[in-house]
């Protein structure tokens, strides 16, 4: 018992960081992604982390652009603290098998700060969730397939090996 979790701990900390990736690379190339990202406030800081240990990825916007990484530190309050509650959540999340608007449903976070912020990032992760999971694993978990403006393959390919 002890080793899957040590094992949904490794595979939850890879895919955020495969994620947070993804995320930078939709701004780059996605046109829709870089308009809900113009539609949060200035300065913007979102944070999501795993509780008590897991790891976390730090959206910042700064004018018109986005930063994001995938550590544990962060120096400024986020004005979004999203904290799963534990690495099943997390888990779910990561792997694609809940969307972020289900884990809300189903409580397997909690909130601090702005939630109307929230609601936009949470888009921008359908949209981030389009281009990396395959069209299969979107209707096996009844997650919708939103339009895809730049190819899903250079998306993918440019998460795995191009220098944000």
């Amino acid at each position: 018992m002890k080793g899957k979790k040590l094992l949904k701990k490794l595979i939850t900390a890879l895919n955020s960081h495969y994620f947070a990736k993804s995320v930078a690379c939709c701004y780059k190339y996605d046109e829709d992604f870089k308009k809900y990202v113009g539609m949060l406030p200035e300065k913007f800081v979102y944070r999501m982390r795993t509780l008590p240990d897991g790891g976390a990825v730090t959206i910042t916007k700064s004018g018109d652009k986005i930063n994001v990484s995938s550590g544990k530190e962060i120096i400024v309050k986020p004005d979004v603290d999203v904290c799963f509650k534990n690495i099943e959540g997390a888990f779910s999340f990561y792997t694609g098998e809940k969307s972020f608007s289900k884990c809300l449903a189903q409580s397997a976070f909690e909130i601090y700060g702005d939630v109307s912020g929230m609601m936009t990032v949470s888009h921008m992760f359908d949209i981030v969730a389009s281009y990396i999971l395959s069209k299969y694993w979107l209707k096996k978990h009844n997650r919708a397939l939103l339009p895809r403006t730049a190819g899903a393959n250079k998306v993918r390919f440019f998460t795995l090996f191009g220098r944000f």
